[in-house]
Order: structure tokens, then C-alpha cells, then sequence
């Protein structure tokens, strides 16, 4: 049985990535790990790593405390966005002010 693969930075990480779809399911993956991170740094804001491990693949990367992690996990989510709108397109729906009541 092969090793796991050990990434440096998410970046490296997605970049491994053959599909869209794939990358966000990755990006989720990362995004529960900060989560469950931010949990406990906001406890004691002395975090200053994280390891994602699926088993096959394992990221460690480190973070200065949970403003770090806060922000990071914002990123993620738009570039999740930004993948999701690329697989299925962006559209947006325009609607006349007379279909409003304005009181």
C-alpha cells in the first residue's frame, strides 16, 4: 500500500486537482477542517497549525491564531463560489421596481 501524500499548502493541494468538481469537494474538506480549528482557537487563540487528513492525502499548514483562520476561511468559501459558478454558470435575475410595493 502506497503512502499518503503530504501537501505543504492547500494551494499545492488543489492544484493536484483533475476537475472542477473535484476541487470543491476539496475546497469543503479544507473548510471543515478550519472550522473545527476556529473552535478551538477561539478559545485560547494559540493555534498555530492545522492537519487535513483524508487518509490518502494530508495538508499541515499554519496559521498565526483565529483572525488567520477567520479570514482564511472566507477566502475559501469564495473561491468555492467561484468554482461552483464556473460548473454550473452565474446568472442573476433582473426585476422591474413596478413588481415591488413600496409602502
Amino acid at each position: 500500500m502506497a503512502d499518503a501524500v503530504i501537501y505543504d499548502s492547500a494551494s499545492i493541494y488543489l492544484e493536484s486537482c483533475t476537475s472542477l468538481k473535484e476541487k470543491v469537494v476539496k475546497i469543503d474538506a479544507i473548510i471543515n477542517a478550519l472550522l473545527t480549528i476556529a473552535l478551538a482557537a477561539t478559545e485560547n487563540d494559540n493555534i498555530d497549525e492545522y492537519w487535513l487528513d483524508s487518509g490518502q492525502t494530508k495538508i499541515k499548514t499554519k496559521y498565526r491564531g483565529a483572525s488567520a483562520i477567520f479570514v482564511s476561511i472566507q477566502n475559501f468559501e469564495k473561491l468555492k463560489s467561484y468554482y461552483t459558478n464556473k460548473i454550473n454558470g452565474y446568472s442573476m435575475r433582473l426585476v422591474d421596481s413596478r413588481n415591488f410595493r413600496i409602502k
